[in-house]
């Protein structure tokens, strides 16, 4: 069987469904499996589809003009562990993660070329430039505007998946319906305990011995989408909070690195709701 991914999003409409999928029928496409949910407004669809026996260039065009007479986006792409993603970061101030997944990159245990780092601010403008990697400043007066820009930079550079790389800002409902299961988050803290700014600190004065970090999908649910990988470390007594935070972070960097180098060689897929390991 050779599988695709298809993923629509837009503003939701009659129809979209089904023009959709009689596009498909009418390719060959054999149809496995489908999720889709509107939220607030926006459609979005993923559908993994057997294309073994169907021209995938002429299917891609076909989509391209059925995303042309539904205004919406239409995405298809094969599996294939040997392909090189397309690797978007979106960061605000904190280099960890970001230098640990560039350089994982770089070695090859993340099959993904970092094709951007987006920002909500403009500290590590410089480090990317270090780094020799275009940045983008997603800035406005709004959550509306910022966004807007952010989907015009993933689109621009052909973003296959998304890493936030300690982002501090909340996504909409409405941004990551359109990239469903292609946003992956790190977040200090066994999730679902201790969700939020703090966690280090609402475990330490929780009184937890272990704490840890989750690498998980982005969903609607804030800080509680389904999880791809964790680790965790015991605090030793008395351990100041401020050397707590430094053995967090440093595990933050390898949890996230791992969950990239996973979505990067097609070892899992979020559906319904769950991850799915292959």
């Amino acid at each position: 069987m050779k599988l695709a991914t298809i993923t629509v999003a837009g503003p939701d409409r009659p129809g979209i469904i089904a023009k959709t999928t009689t596009t498909l029928f009418e390719n060959g496409v054999n149809i496995v499996s489908l999720d889709e949910k509107v939220v607030n407004g926006i459609f979005s669809m993923v559908l993994a589809a057997d294309v073994s026996k169907v021209n995938f260039e002429k299917l891609a065009k076909e989509l391209q003009r059925c995303a042309k007479d539904l205004d919406l986006e239409i995405r298809a792409k094969l599996h294939d562990t040997r392909e090189v993603k397309n690797l978007a970061i979106l960061v605000t101030r904190e280099p960890r993660c970001l230098e640990e997944i560039v350089r994982n990159c770089e070695n090859g245990k993340i099959r993904a070329k970092p094709v951007v780092i987006i920002g909500n601010r403009p500290e590590l403008k410089d480090l990317a430039a270090k780094l020799e990697i275009p940045f983008q400043l997603a800035d406005g007066a709004s959550k509306e505007e910022r966004e807007k820009k952010m989907v015009a930079i993933l689109k621009r550079f052909n973003a296959d998946f998304v890493a936030l790389a300690r982002f501090m800002q909340i996504l909409s409902p409405e941004f990551v319906a359109r990239f469903e299961g292609r946003v992956i988050n790190i977040h200090p803290s066994l999730l679902p305990a201790f969700p939020g700014a703090r966690p280090y600190d609402q475990a330490l004065e929780a009184g937890v011995e272990i704490v840890g970090v989750t690498a998980h999908f982005v969903t609607t649910d804030l800080d509680r989408g389904p999880v791809i990988c964790q680790d965790a470390f015991r605090v030793k007594k008395n351990e100041p909070i401020e050397k707590i935070r430094e053995r967090g972070q440093k595990l933050e960097a390898k949890v996230l690195t791992r969950a990239c180098e996973l979505y990067s060689k097609d070892k899992l897929y979020m559906q319904w709701g769950k991850v799915h390991f292959r």
